[in-house]
């Protein structure tokens, strides 16, 4: 047994000799798997990079073969770039479209990457209103107050009139009623200086006030008892020498007055009426009284005549009793 295993040890040797050299088995060799850290990544994903992106890449003998694992979520591309230092890295996303900015957190001494946003801001300037209540000729302005009306003169305060103004006050803070509650400021008797009117009742048909006349000796103004019994207001005539009222009972009814200046004091002249006659509440008259004698006497009477649409088309005289 022994001769026979000795023989057929050198057997086999001689046989191996013939054939050469003995290669070493070639042995499978498998890499272990192997950490990359992406330098950059482009994806489809509205989330910051991660800090570590990991690509894992499996080796063998027959064929290569790499894996790749990518994250995505929505449709806005953002891309994410590395910075290093200190040791650490960090990765900060930055917008390429209108995807929200997520910046990651600073770990250790990494410089964080930071996006500046300039914010424009528009400032709008109203301008003042202009003031409802002050009113001027040349150089006199008149400013109603709740204590009453100031009254200036070349810039420098010459009084204040001591006048109830809360209606007026009112009035003039309604579009509607504004111009109505004017203050005329007018040399109504042409002596060289302007008076005044102040409103004290402010309607949608008439305004009734006060009227205050310019004092030389005392230089301020007084309230104009000549015109006390005058409570409308005055549209002065300068080529005449008159000034007219006008106050209406209805839209249809209305009664004028020209006044002119006799011994300084006002004095009727002529008076024009419109009113509905009395036996035909439709039908509308015009009576013309004349009172330069100090007497009212009727010289002319009228009928207004409407078109087809009712509008006023003009008057004919009617035949007096």
């Amino acid at each position: 047994m022994k001769k026979s295993a000795i023989l057929a040890v050198l057997c086999l040797g001689a046989m191996l000799t013939g054939c050469g050299k003995v290669d070493p088995v070639e042995s499978e060799s498998i890499s272990a798997e192997t950490t990359v850290a992406v330098e950059k990544n482009t994806g489809s994903t509205t989330d910051a990079a991660e800090d570590e992106t990991k690509s894992t890449t499996t080796a063998s003998t027959s064929s290569d073969k790499s894996k790749t694992t990518t994250k995505s979520k929505a449709t806005t591309t953002t891309t994410a770039k590395r910075v290093s230092g200190g040791g650490t890295t960090v990765y900060v996303a930055k917008r390429t479209g209108n995807a929200p900015v997520q910046t990651t957190k600073r770990t250790g001494n990494a410089p964080v990457q930071s996006t500046t946003v300039t914010t424009t801001t528009t400032t709008t300037t109203t301008a003042a209103l202009p003031s409802h209540n002050v009113f001027s000729k040349d150089k006199l302005e008149c400013r109603v107050t709740t204590d009453g009306v100031e009254v200036s003169l070349d810039e420098k305060q010459l009084q204040t009139i001591d006048i109830d103004t809360e209606e007026l006050l009112a009035a003039l803070s309604d579009v509607k009623t504004e111009l109505k509650a004017s203050i005329i400021i007018d040399d109504i008797d042409l002596d060289g200086h302007d008076d005044l009117f102040i409103p004290q009742q402010v309607g949608t048909l008439n305004t009734f006030g006060v009227y205050y006349h310019y004092d030389d000796k005392d230089e301020k103004y007084v309230k104009w008892e000549e015109l006390s019994e005058i409570d409308s207001r005055a549209e002065v005539n300068e080529e005449d020498k008159t000034f007219t009222t006008d106050v209406k009972l209805s839209d249809d009814e209305y009664e004028v007055k020209v006044f002119e200046w006799k011994d300084g004091k006002p004095s009727v002249q002529t008076i024009k009426k419109q009113y509905k006659s009395a036996e035909n509440k439709d039908e509308l008259l015009i009576d013309y009284f004349d009172c330069s004698s100090g007497e009212k006497q009727l010289v002319k009477r009228e009928r207004v005549l409407f078109d087809s649409e009712g509008r006023i088309a003009g008057a004919e005289e009617v035949e007096l009793d």
